[in-house]
């Protein structure tokens, strides 16, 4: 049976629109938290699942919600203070790089580089650094607010998640319920990949990495790794480049063995191997967009759309090829009944 809206049904549409409308007008500035937690419960619900099994619904979610500020408080001190421990340490290792790019033996070779004009550089980019920590500080307290919206609303919709997508879908035609289910498989397959998948190949990314850096004899093994970790996180770049650059530092230190290990060693174990074998394995059948159209996502969304799109742009991606293979079912199945 054809749906027919009415005249009064239209003003109530309008008017519910309307008011959705300008909450987030009124509400943009906080928008794109309220969309990366409503992203992230996507991609955890099933913990609260598992808890609301075993107790109340609000106590899974408060749980549930506890545990990812948790972690997520736990892993960013624990990524400051290691980068703040050693970042007299990194300061010397690029003042050694600059000391033998400007060396006589260097220039030898035909390619040396004045070390004055990079020492200026790595100032200015030191400077630059700072005025960005200085700017960071004076917004703590708008950050601090956006904090408080992320994981309220991030319980909200662990609590209310399951309720809320099965009113929805309940309240569509069959046919346009079909398609909606669709979409929503390839927003959690997606979500998925983004966050579970791509966070656990950095995690795997450090474990692996914390015995070849121990065996390269450089110390400081917590912080190479963490860095690979946190390379690893930049699609396609990767720990490819704090490869390349421990390359350099070995042979500003005379050091060919730390070269070869580096490149035969290093870059199999610590880049290659979470790529090759870890990531596929960890997507299992769940993978819903090409690799390639996903790094798209990831640096065209972060270019139009800020932070938040590095979420966003591949999930719209996605979508969109969704939509493209549902539009096509449904004109084949026009087609069959003409």
């Amino acid at each position: 049976m054809a749906h027919d809206i009415s005249l009064p049904d239209r003003l109530t549409l309008l008017l519910v629109l309307g008011i959705l409308a300008a909450a987030a007008i009124a509400f943009r500035d906080l928008l794109w938290v309220v969309v990366l937690s409503a992203s992230v419960a996507v991609v955890i619900l099933p913990i609260k699942r598992h808890l609301g099994k075993k107790m109340k619904e609000s106590a899974a979610a408060l749980l549930t919600t506890a545990l990812v500020c948790f972690i997520a408080v736990c892993s960013i001190g624990f990524i400051i203070a290691v980068l703040a421990q050693n970042a007299a340490y990194l300061s010397q290792i690029v003042q050694g790089i600059l000391t033998w790019i400007g060396s006589a033996q260097v220039e030898e070779l035909g390619v040396g580089v004045a070390s004055a004009d990079l020492a200026a550089w790595v100032d200015s980019q030191i400077a630059s650094l700072g005025d960005w920590a200085a700017g960071l500080a004076s917004q703590v307290p708008m950050l601090i607010v956006d904090l408080v919206v992320f994981f309220l609303s991030l319980y909200m919709f662990i609590y209310q998640g399951d309720t809320l997508a099965a009113e929805v879908t309940a309240s569509l035609p069959p046919r346009l319920r079909s398609a909606v289910k669709k979409l929503t498989a390839t927003s959690v397959n997606t979500l998925y990949s983004i966050y579970i998948v791509h966070v656990g190949t950095s995690v795997v990314t450090f474990i692996l990495a914390i015995p070849f850096f121990y065996i390269l004899g450089y110390g400081h093994v917590i912080f190479y790794s963490l860095m690979a970790a946190i390379f690893q996180l930049i699609p396609i770049i990767g720990p490819s480049v704090l490869m390349l650059f421990l390359g350099v530092y070995a042979l500003s230190l005379g050091d060919i063995r730390g070269v070869l290990l580096a490149a035969f060693v290093g870059y199999p174990i610590v880049c290659a191997i979470p790529d090759i074998y870890f990531r596929p394995m960890m997507m299992g059948r769940r993978a819903s967009i090409h690799p390639v159209i996903m790094w798209i996502g990831f640096f065209g969304g972060v270019a139009v759309m800020g932070i938040v799109g590095f979420v966003l742009g591949p999930l719209f991606l996605a979508l969109a090829i969704a939509g493209y293979h549902i539009l096509l079912e449904e004109m084949g199945q026009v087609k069959e009944a003409a």
